[in-house]
């Protein structure tokens, strides 16, 4: 199994939707898929019809006393697109909700803890060597973004053409440098006739080099619709220039993880790293 984490130095910038549709894309292409959701706010089931929040998930083994128990198993869920979503869940609260601590809410002194909490976790998912798990986490920097990047195979950055986003690249970017992780990066939500989000896109070109994808995603008013609707943005646009995109980074992916070598440094392109000049 390979393991994609999907980060991003801000919040706000599609990372949740473009990981649920990459998912139901690669399922599309026979690969079995876990979609593993490192957030505390539970918004990735929201994606595979899910309609409040799941009670166990990963925050049920992060909180129980029997380690070895697989009660966080149990929480995944299959979707109607055949993606196993395995959800962050919802902590326990033992004086009840009005006696919330917000570090148990999530997990992040545990997480810090152990920083191959998730890593070993995922080790013990029984699936096909052609299987892809791809991590969404709450925003870099945070504990759940750096279990999600220890644990990968390949970081996959969402990158919103705005300033924010772009200003912040770089120590995402120096951060994944120094963990040794190889890394690609994708502009999100771009409009091409704005003159910014062109000069911004171009902008990451250049500081990138070769880990910058040659794929952007353009922005759909119909992506945020079909998630208030319950339906598969992709599926429901298949002509779509949005939908074409992701088509192409879904290929890319598939590509990268049926030639990717065992070491998990090698598996982008020559010339492409987390670097950022």
């Amino acid at each position: 199994m390979k393991t994609v984490a999907i980060v991003s130095s801000v919040g706000g910038v599609g990372r949740t939707t473009f990981a649920a549709a990459l998912a139901s894309l690669l399922a599309a292409r026979s690969h079995p898929v876990l979609a593993v959701e490192c957030d505390p706010r539970n918004v990735l089931g929201l994606h595979f019809g899910l309609r409040e929040n799941a009670r166990e998930g990963l925050v049920t083994h992060l909180h129980d006393a029997n380690p070895s128990g697989d009660a966080w198993a149990r929480a995944a869920l299959q979707s109607d697109d055949q993606v196993l979503v395995l959800p962050w869940g919802s902590a326990p609260y033992p004086g009840g909700v009005d006696d919330v601590d917000e570090s148990a809410v999530d997990g992040s002194s545990r997480l810090d803890a152990d920083p191959h909490w998730l890593r070993k976790l995922l080790a013990r998912v029984d699936l096909p060597a052609n299987a892809i798990a791809l991590i969404d986490c709450a925003p870099w920097p945070s504990a759940h973004a750096r279990q999600a990047i220890a644990a990968a195979d390949l970081v996959l950055g969402v990158v919103a053409p705005d300033a924010t986003a772009c200003a912040t690249l770089p120590r995402l970017s120096a951060a994944l440098v120094r963990a040794g992780k190889r890394a690609a990066f994708v502009a999100n939500a771009v409009v091409p006739a704005r003159p910014l989000h062109t000069d911004l896109v171009a902008l990451l070109r250049a500081r990138l080099g070769a880990a910058m994808l040659p794929y952007i995603v353009h922005a759909d008013s119909g992506i945020p619709a079909a998630l208030a609707s319950g339906t598969n943005f992709c599926l429901g646009a298949p002509g779509s220039q949005a939908a074409h995109d992701l088509n192409g980074i879904a290929s890319w992916l598939s590509h990268w993880a049926a030639n990717a070598r065992p070491d998990a440094h090698s598996g982008l392109p020559e010339g492409a790293t987390g670097a950022a000049r």
